[in-house]
């Protein structure tokens, strides 16, 4: 396909084969289930534009810039306000449109920003406005640029949790149809994903004509082709005795992420949690009865409201306690609107670095003695890309592992795991 500048109102557009296509990058803040909203619309627009994510950008001109935001936490949000400024400066011509989270929550901030041309709430939002700049186009959809590709089960959260926006943002908890999951996932296999991962906003609350998140995961397994199958993050009191029991299929991988948030009962309930420290330790040995090795990691919210050093010191303890492999550490960030954003005893920030800090030591030593852990062993990596000679990706079970070899990305090879570098990376040995 051969591509040619037209100039067109002072703004570059792009003719191919005589069609001229909006070019667009997007970019993408926060989870995974905006990340899966950002390659659907990717979709969306492909009869419409020419569409790449700012990671993978190789343009200098851009027609327009989409940021989907996200505003988990104060410094989410202030990121994606962050990231439209720094966006606009790279592409000073084109239209700023933003979407998601944030601007969900708060549109007029977002409205208010001086680099910002139109606020969205819906995808078909910024495609009628495409359709505006350009109303001649071909189809042409654009090859994937990852070899794991996200399929979005459900959205929204009933739990309300007291620090938490995301309910705020994205509703009640709604759950796709099995059908068009399945269909959705094959679809990918024709495309030559190897991986699918399963993501949402409370994932092991599906609940469509009486199939639940165990069902769903089954049916995948069953009737889809898909070879590796990976399960995002998940709320501890979701699980059931079919959903153990589907780790005995090697397609699925034995890695789960598993909210934690705090390891102290005292503060899950101020927090508004639905489970204890008990209930979460004897899942994690449920799961480790049928899969020894599978790997476990978490999100820990550090210096919540009335969060002492003795408290703190309970979550330390506790997260030693399970040996995760990967802990994704927060520092408590008050959020209007929030139950916890009035509450007493405020932590303040100078003692939430601290404590982050402690933290970090003990999770890179917990990933460190985790992987250790695995050396020796066989595992299938996914190659993702090849650098400097070596092909890296990840195990089933969420090792990064590196291979010397000459691999193109997205074949699944067999390695050795051999041993850990200084960065906390497996380095393996191709086997037969």
């Amino acid at each position: 396909m051969i591509f040619t500048k037209k100039y067109n109102r002072s703004r570059v557009c792009w003719q191919v084969n005589q069609y001229i296509k909006v070019k667009i990058v997007i970019k993408t803040m926060g989870c995974k289930a905006n990340r899966y909203e950002s390659e659907k619309l990717k979709e969306d627009l492909s009869e419409k534009a020419l569409v790449v994510d700012s990671e993978v950008c190789n343009f200098k001109d851009a027609d327009m810039i989409i940021v989907n935001t996200c505003t988990v936490t104060h410094v989410a949000d202030r990121k994606s306000r962050q990231a439209i400024s720094h966006m606009k400066k790279l592409y000073p011509g084109a239209v700023v449109v933003v979407f998601g989270c944030g601007s969900n929550v708060d549109p007029q901030k977002y409205k208010d920003l001086p680099n910002v041309d139109h606020v969205f709430a819906e995808r078909n939002e910024i495609k009628k406005l495409v359709d505006k700049m350009n109303d001649k186009c071909d189809h042409s959809t654009a090859a994937p640029n990852r070899t794991r590709a996200l399929v979005k089960i459900q959205d929204g959260c009933n739990n309300f949790c007291s620090y938490c926006i995301v309910p705020y943002a994205r509703g009640r908890e709604k759950s796709r149809p099995h059908f068009e999951i399945l269909d959705e996932v094959q679809e990918l296999v024709k495309k030559g994903y190897r991986e699918v991962v399963i993501t949402g906003i409370n994932i092991g609350a599906y609940d469509h004509n009486n199939l639940n998140f165990a069902d769903l995961i089954e049916l995948i397994l069953n009737e889809t082709d898909i070879e590796r199958l990976r399960i995002s993050s998940i709320e501890p009191h979701n699980f059931s005795e079919k959903f153990y029991k589907l780790f005995e299929n090697p397609r699925l991988c034995p890695h789960l992420h598993i909210s934690l948030q705090s390891g102290c009962n005292a503060i899950l309930k101020s927090m508004n949690r639905r489970y204890s420290t008990e209930d979460y330790a004897n899942l994690v040995d449920r799961l480790r009865d049928v899969s020894p090795r599978m790997s476990i990691t978490t999100d820990v919210i550090v210096g919540f409201p009335g969060e002492t050093e003795g408290l703190f010191n309970e979550t330390v303890n506790f997260v030693k306690k399970i040996g995760f492999s990967k802990i994704h550490i927060f520092p408590y960030s008050k959020r209007k609107g929030t139950v916890a954003a009035d509450m007493p005893d405020q932590v303040t920030d100078e003692v939430k670095k601290r404590r982050c800090d402690f933290l970090s030591a003990i999770e890179k030593q917990m990933r460190r003695d985790f992987y250790e852990r695995n050396t020796g062993e066989t595992e299938e990596l996914l190659v993702e890309k090849i650098e400097n000679g070596f092909a890296h990706g990840f195990t089933k079970n969420y090792i990064k592992a590196r291979v010397k070899g000459d691999f193109e990305p997205n074949k699944i090879i067999h390695i050795a795991l051999d041993n850990v570098d200084d960065k906390i990376e497996m380095i393996g040995s191709l086997k037969p």
